[in-house]
């Protein structure tokens, strides 16, 4: 089984209008809200692809109810840890000369109800089950949350794949995940510095690979491609030129094709093939609709990887 694991989800709201005008009356022509939040986006994407997983998300207040009603809507099978405080909420402003995005701060968490986290993934994780923890933490809760978070799955036999950034990032390797998914910003804040080659790129992976026990690293770069790294081979996939809608949950939507296609028993190359194409179907569909099966299934055809070592 698939688990993913949000501690700090939110609701997306998208308003649409035409311009932006200081001190007028500025009317929206639509609304249009998401559930979001890096697993949830997960565990959204493998439901669309045809696969099974449960999202566990920290939920509070309206927003959180908001939320799962959408989750039920688009069928994906979740588990809710109830927390008093409010889901937190995004703003995103689409005008026709580009996108604004607030994002809203979340309140702080209780020490208990980080301890119920634990004591519902006991309840559920399995060895050799998978569990995908990413994105950001509630207000308050340290970075270390993830080392130990990711240490006890790893304890009970799951395979733990891990996407997030800064100290988070650093902390979770602690815990020595088996995979990671930086995108190249992520990954040089990560080492320290920038890399641009090749050769760069692959020796830094390495190292991190090998200082922290990884199995693998997923390396997005946007519009150059992607890399899996692992001390046996290299791969690497271009990206296929598409219309761009959003951006928005890319990265996520490549992560959710990679697990489950790995899940399934695919080789790293068919995993990766259907990354690309699933983070590729994800830019062109608006706001955090992620991707959809048949753009996925399309996209396929073109994708090439290429076996660098």
């Amino acid at each position: 089984m698939i688990f993913t694991l949000t501690m700090n989800p939110c609701l997306d709201r998208y308003i649409y209008v035409d311009e932006l005008i200081v001190d007028d009356t500025i009317r929206a022509k639509k609304v249009v809200d998401y559930p979001a939040g890096k697993g949830i986006d997960v565990s959204r994407v493998i439901r669309e692809l045809g696969g099974v997983s449960i999202a566990i998300a920290l939920v509070g207040g309206a927003n959180g109810r908001r939320l799962e009603e959408m989750l039920d809507k688009e069928g994906v099978i979740y588990s809710s840890i109830r927390v008093p405080q409010e889901t937190r909420m995004n703003i995103i402003l689409e005008t026709s000369k580009g996108q604004y995005r607030i994002s809203m701060p979340g309140e702080k968490i209780g020490v208990k109800k980080l301890q119920v986290v634990l004591e519902v993934l006991n309840a559920l994780v399995r060895q050799g089950d998978v569990v995908v923890v990413s994105g950001s933490l509630p207000k308050g809760v340290a970075a270390e949350f993830y080392t130990g978070i990711i240490f006890t799955l790893k304890q009970w036999g799951a395979t733990v794949y891990f996407d997030s950034d800064g100290d988070k990032l650093k902390a979770g390797l602690i815990g020595q995940p088996d995979y990671i998914k930086p995108n190249l910003h992520e990954f040089q804040r990560l080492i320290g510095k920038n890399v641009s080659s090749r050769e760069e790129i692959i020796s830094e992976a390495r190292k991190v690979i090998e200082i922290h026990e990884l199995k693998a690293i997923l390396l997005t770069l946007g519009g150059e491609g992607a890399y899996f790294i692992s001390n046996e081979k290299v791969l690497y996939t271009k990206t296929i030129k598409v219309p761009v809608k959003s951006a928005v949950g890319a990265g996520d939507s490549f992560l959710a094709g990679f697990v489950l296609k790995k899940t399934e028993g695919a080789s790293d190359e068919e995993a990766l093939r259907w990354a690309n194409a699933s983070g590729t179907a994800a830019v062109m569909t608006p706001g955090t609709r992620l991707c959809r099966k048949s753009d996925v299934e399309k996209l396929l055809e073109k994708v090439e990887v290429e076996r660098i070592e």
